[in-house]
């Protein structure tokens, strides 16, 4: 049987270490965007935030969408009736997209499973400020 020589112990237990401290890909956030935009949709109305709110606003909904930490998958649907969905758009392509609702179950862009938001998430409430500001804006 061949020795291992202490260089290659090394490397491994290198290797190791480094894979325990990314967690195997962390599936618990999000990946992180950017965007210049956003289209935002609750109930049977969707509306575009091009040119109808400011940098900040947009800013804002994208750092909480990055800060998005999930729980876990769940079995429970989403509840569409109380459904917001945000699509980001970056350089006029979608850099994220998320659906959630008012219980904090959501879908990430292409995943396929339903998760649960941690309640230190405030996404929820926050998009659906901006939606009803940016409702007024296109009523005004």
């Amino acid at each position: 049987m061949k020795k291992f020589s202490s260089i290659s112990i090394i490397f491994i237990a290198i290797f190791i270490l480094c894979f325990a401290l990314t967690g195997c890909g962390n599936n618990n956030k999000v990946k992180e965007i950017t965007a210049e935009s956003f289209t935002i949709s609750y109930g049977k109305s969707i509306y575009t935030a091009k040119d109808k709110v400011d940098q900040d606003t947009i800013d804002s909904l994208v750092k909480k969408y990055n800060d998005i930490k999930l729980v876990g998958t769940t079995k429970q649907e989403i509840n569409y009736d109380e459904a917001i969905t945000i699509i980001f758009i970056n350089n006029d392509q979608i850099s994220g997209q998320v659906t959630v609702d008012d219980q904090g179950i959501c879908r990430i862009e292409e995943r396929l499973d339903n998760y649960s938001i941690s309640k230190e998430s405030n996404l929820y409430l926050d998009a659906l400020n901006v939606y009803h500001d940016l409702q007024k804006n296109y009523e005004s």
